[in-house]
């Protein structure tokens, strides 16, 4: 009889090496002759870079190599880190390059790589890099980044990476037959991921046959391999990768950060394998960053809490630089604003800014999170301007089976429409609140309890997810002889 896989348990076939220690991660990658790194970062959100002078750094024990800026430009042509998603063209004056050159533009910036014979040499050695600054004022709150009192590229003349807006149905005519409306601002400070394993990377190169082999952790090896190759100038098929075991990741390890680039370059111009593991410090000020989005949102309703429209400003952070996310957060939070309820008629507009801190990435449900909290508490509000119970409103407003396939309509600057294929929404809340025993616990929200005050709430979302790329790949195979 045929194993069925589908609905049935799979055991685990990975714990145990887990379990008794035997898991190979990054730092326990060790070559021979090995070199080990440690960054010089910007101590100042904003300044200009006025001289480094590493020749006593380059004196101390055990030192091998200071790269900087001019050092990588003597060897190629510097160029900047590339966007993996919603590469919206504007985005692309503000990438960030692995080391800065003329100014930093966020506490951790690196600015220069020490490269010694153990991390000990390699830490002590950056105090031995002298970097002189020229302080500049730092803006870090969005609204006044806006304003552009203070640019974090003058050249560009303002601190608004992208803006994008639009609208489904007639938002105006929503508004103006609406019995009930309500306007709020909502802030969603920001996150950061913290996986046991920190950030990481071995590389070695072999100058005999030109090859250069990197160990780390990758979620998108064949992205990063195709960015190292440009970066480094080198053809692709000469770079393998190598990922160990994950210590976790949540969406901030495996991007292609200035390190992804430095450990390689330095691997190359040492002749020697190099090793660079980020301590907590570090990836608490360099690794992306997530979230930090203020929102304006205005709802629409009749008396009966039929909700007719909404209206919505995002003002999305992106730190000191655009990162490989670009503003796939911003864009996405406005996206999925609607969440899973019959709103047919939607205006908003997305803001991505830039402020002086550690740029931004994906964190763990990227875009839904900041959505679904904005949303959700806006009908909350709106239940109790109402008099509605939160549990009713939303089940008056979900999309109903009868209307899947539901289409949303273009809600992102792609030229595609959002469809919503299947599902029971109000099935799926009914069956909740019968589990939680809705009717009977709301009853005793507000009541001090074990000396704690008990409450209920509701919220509903939709996880984008499954959807796939916008194109597909294939490889073909040739032999010598020509045959396929």
């Amino acid at each position: 009889m045929a194993q069925k896989y589908i609905g049935a348990p799979i055991r685990r076939k990975e714990d145990r090496r887990f379990l008794t220690g035997q898991g190979q991660f990054v730092d326990d990658v060790k070559l021979p002759n090995m070199l080990h790194a440690a960054i010089v970062r910007s101590p100042h959100a904003h300044a200009r870079i006025l001289s480094i002078d590493t020749s006593a750094a380059l004196a101390m024990e055990g030192v091998v190599s200071v790269l900087t800026f001019g050092d990588i430009e003597q060897m190629v042509e510097p160029r900047p880190i590339p966007i993996r998603m919603r590469a919206y063209h504007e985005l692309e004056r503000f990438l960030q390059y692995p080391l800065a050159n003329d100014k930093v533009r966020y506490v951790g910036d690196p600015v220069a790589m020490v490269v010694a014979e153990s991390r000990y040499l390699a830490e002590d050695a950056l105090d031995g890099v002298d970097v002189v600054y020229d302080p500049l004022p730092a803006v870090v709150d969005l609204k006044k980044s806006l304003e552009g009192d203070v640019l974090l590229f003058e050249e560009h003349g303002t601190n608004l990476a992208y803006e994008f807006e639009s609208s489904i149905g007639d938002p105006d005519e929503a508004f103006r037959s609406a019995d009930y409306t309500r306007k709020e601002v909502f802030n969603c400070h920001r996150h950061t991921a913290n996986p046991l394993e920190t950030r990481g990377l071995v590389a070695s190169y072999s100058e005999g046959r030109e090859e250069l082999t990197v160990w780390g952790e990758t979620k998108v090896p064949h992205y990063n391999r195709g960015v190292l190759a440009s970066l480094l100038q080198m053809p692709e098929h000469r770079i393998h990768f190598v990922e160990p075991d994950v210590g976790g990741g949540f969406g901030v390890r495996g991007e292609f950060y200035p390190e992804n680039f430095l450990v390689p370059f330095a691997a190359i111009k040492t002749g020697r394998p190099v090793k660079w593991i980020e301590d907590r410090a570090e990836h608490l000020i360099s690794a992306n960053h997530s979230r930090e989005h203020w929102c304006e949102l205005e709802i629409a309703a009749k008396k009966d809490g039929t909700i007719l429209g909404m209206r919505a400003t995002v003002h999305g952070a992106l730190g000191g630089y655009v990162r490989t996310h670009g503003a796939i957060v911003p864009v996405s939070t406005a996206a999925m604003l609607t969440g899973p309820y019959l709103i047919p008629n939607y205006q908003w507009n997305v803001k991505c800014i830039l402020t002086n801190k550690t740029g931004m990435g994906t964190f763990s449900a990227p875009g839904r999170y900041e959505s679904c909290f904005f949303r959700e508490r806006l009908l909350d509000m709106m239940a109790e301007d109402l008099g509605i119970d939160p549990a009713e409103l939303r089940l008056k407003n979900l999309i109903p089976p009868s209307a899947m396939p539901y289409e949303l309509g273009r809600t992102r600057p792609e030229e595609y429409s959002l469809i919503y294929d299947s599902g029971d929404y109000p099935a799926l809340l009914k069956k909740a609140l019968e589990i939680i025993d809705y009717d009977g616990i709301k009853g005793a929200a507000g009541s001090l309890q074990d000396g704690k005050y008990q409450g209920v709430g509701i919220g509903c979302f939709v996880k984008s997810t499954g959807t796939g790329d916008l194109g597909e790949g294939a490889r073909v195979a040739i032999t010598g002889p020509g045959q396929v």
